[in-house]
């Protein structure tokens, strides 16, 4: 199907005009609208202006409000300059919110105007998102994932589940509503915050640790039942550490089905076997798939 994306990341000609570079090259394509994603992007997107001077340009919906997340940040170089910034901040400071549909707009993770926070609800649980936050960009098909994982999870009757890679709690925090024990771990950042925010909003005792997951060692935790939602490399060298402490069983969840293969060998090789595989189409048109595996000990 079409029209199913929440987040296009777009890029911006010398004139600051929108659009995409093809596939694994810099020559830039005019996007009046893209096909793939949800109505209310294509929506803003027609009505926005040219944004001379911003490279990056996010479109981020939760299905009724938009954000506008822009960002003068470039890979392995310094923070931009202060003119930058400042002159990014007057183009997109004069953006006309009511014109463009926008409910917020902001510039590397702060906001310029408006309201910035998505709220999304999935599970029982309403998220508020900041500009920076990660959430899956099919947001039905992520609603059926957290469906199927929350019922996994608690078929196992777990005492403790751990959630590594956790991001905001997209897939624990429903787990932890039912009075399950929750430690979610997740590197340092605005999703961490976003977690952290929502527990606190909706009285849920979660644990969150902002730490690297790679560094994890066997023992440090407690729990019976681990999920996991790496990105696209996997878990390489994680699953060792955790299957030192024989967990009951592992809900791994994947956008990589190579990189899944190759992170489940050590855990079939330890006696854990396969008892649950299923596959969302959470990328239509498109030869990804998110997959959820879940394997106890035979």
């Amino acid at each position: 199907s079409l029209g199913y994306r929440a987040r296009i990341a777009l890029k911006t000609d010398e004139q600051g005009r929108l659009g995409y570079h093809r596939p694994r090259s810099h020559e830039w394509l005019a996007v009046p609208e893209c096909a793939i994603a949800r109505p209310e992007l294509n929506q803003a997107l027609d009505a926005l202006p040219t944004l001379p001077g911003i490279p990056t340009v996010s479109l981020r919906t939760d299905g009724h409000r938009v954000v506008l997340a822009a960002s003068l940040r470039r890979r392995r170089a310094r923070r931009p300059d202060k003119r930058a910034v400042e002159r990014a901040s007057q183009v997109l400071g004069a953006l006309d919110l009511s014109a463009t549909s926008l409910s917020g707009v902001a510039l590397d993770g702060r906001p310029v105007g408006g309201d910035c926070t998505l709220r999304l609800s999935v599970g029982g649980i309403e998220h508020h998102l900041g500009p920076e936050s990660f959430f899956q960009v099919n947001l039905e098909a992520n609603e059926l994932l957290v469906e199927r994982v929350v019922q996994q999870v608690l078929a196992r009757s777990p005492q403790t589940v751990l959630d590594l890679y956790s991001g905001a709690g997209n897939l624990s925090f429903p787990i932890a509503k039912q009075g399950v024990d929750v430690v979610q771990v997740e590197v340092e950042g605005s999703s961490v915050s976003d977690a952290r925010s929502t527990a606190k909003r909706l009285g849920i005792p979660v644990t969150i640790q902002a730490r690297d997951v790679g560094r994890l060692e066997a023992g440090e935790i407690f729990f019976d039942v681990v999920i996991l939602d790496p990105p696209r490399a996997g878990a390489p060298g994680v699953l060792e550490e955790l299957l030192l402490t024989r967990p009951r069983a592992l809900v791994y969840v994947s956008c990589n089905p190579e990189t899944l293969a190759r992170d489940l060998g050590p855990a079939r090789s330890q006696g854990y076997a396969i008892r649950h595989l299923e596959v969302f189409d959470m990328f239509p048109q498109t030869s990804h798939v998110e997959t959820l595996c879940v394997l106890e000990r035979a």
